[in-house]
């Protein structure tokens, strides 16, 4: 037989409060049908609960209490599982990423995560964006941060970071000793005296990952050149990475977003623009039709450091 967790709320009244009466007044309902309710699971167990005048539980009653308590307090736990996970504050959110995003805006989204919903958990995965956009769409990631997402109707996005482009040249190159980006000068957006611009690279060969990986970034890249007014000669990177970039000779480099020079693994040397070059926008991207309640509270956060960023 089944018992309804109601009834079994009502039998913990009266053996906590030690009468109908008292119990009655605590449920906010007539002592009758509490009475009557109690009595109707009495018949079903084949046993009594409770001695009538003065009320006690009978043995009965004290193991039936015993178990009824155990089992409500998994029924509330169940039902606060439920809401905190409807309401965006448990669960599990898989996060895409391109490698730029790895060195400062991941850290500090996992940090604002932590303290603003510490009962969600995140997985981080590194890919390409094609691969992002495709692991998207099948469902393997709840949120993607990347660059030239392809636009489509079904995604909503929100820009995370801006910043400006920069070259990466060979230790060998011409221009190598020309105030490149150390640890010290990474994040400051002073240019020096003698940073280079895109037409100094010029007649050297452009290193860019190849079209099926990164389709929207290539385009953004080369269309930031032609702004510019700077024709470039551009080759697939030798090394597909961009911890490594694989310069194609030591006249080649590359142009990177400027985040990519805190990576400790980046290769070559990292040299400051003159020109007004801005990295295609790193998005946080989600389906908007297949966003868990956790997912959108990820995506809040990371709307609230990106207004913080820009004030």
């Amino acid at each position: 037989m089944s018992v309804d967790l109601r009834v079994m709320r009502y039998v913990v009244a009266v053996a906590e409060e030690g009468s109908f009466e008292g119990a009655a007044r605590r449920l906010h309902m007539a002592q009758p049908p509490l009475s009557r309710q109690i009595r109707d699971l009495e018949r079903q167990l084949g046993v009594p609960l409770f001695e009538r005048r003065p009320t006690r539980l009978t043995d009965a009653g004290v193991a039936f209490v015993a178990s009824a308590r155990r089992l409500l307090d998994d029924a509330d736990s169940v039902v606060r599982a439920a809401r905190a996970a409807g309401q965006g504050r448990t669960g599990t959110v898989r996060i895409g990423l391109v490698a730029s995003a790895a060195a400062e805006v991941l850290p500090r989204l996992l940090a604002a995560v932590r303290a603003a919903h510490p009962q969600i958990t995140v997985r981080t995965r590194e890919a390409w964006p094609a691969e992002l956009d495709a692991g998207l769409r099948a469902g393997h990631f709840d949120l993607v941060l990347s660059r030239g997402m392809p636009v489509h109707p079904d995604l909503d996005r929100q820009t995370v970071r801006r910043e400006p482009l920069v070259a990466v040249v060979d230790a060998g190159h011409p221009l190598a000793g020309r105030t490149a980006i150390g640890s010290n000068a990474v994040g400051s957006d002073a240019v020096g005296s003698d940073a280079v611009g895109l037409a100094d690279l010029a007649g050297g060969r452009l290193s860019l990952p190849p079209e099926e990986l990164t389709p929207g970034y290539r385009s953004a890249i080369l269309a930031a050149c032609a702004r510019a007014g700077v024709a470039v000669e551009v080759v697939d990177c030798e090394q597909v990475g961009w911890r490594r970039i694989g310069l194609a000779d030591v006249d080649g480099f590359a142009l990177v977003p400027r985040s990519l020079a805190h990576l400790p693994t980046m290769d070559g040397v990292v040299l400051r623009l003159t020109d007004e070059l801005p990295a295609p926008d790193l998005e946080l991207v989600w389906r908007r039709d297949a966003t868990s309640p956790a997912g959108l509270a990820v995506a809040r956060v990371a709307g609230r450091l990106t207004h913080d960023r820009r004030r």
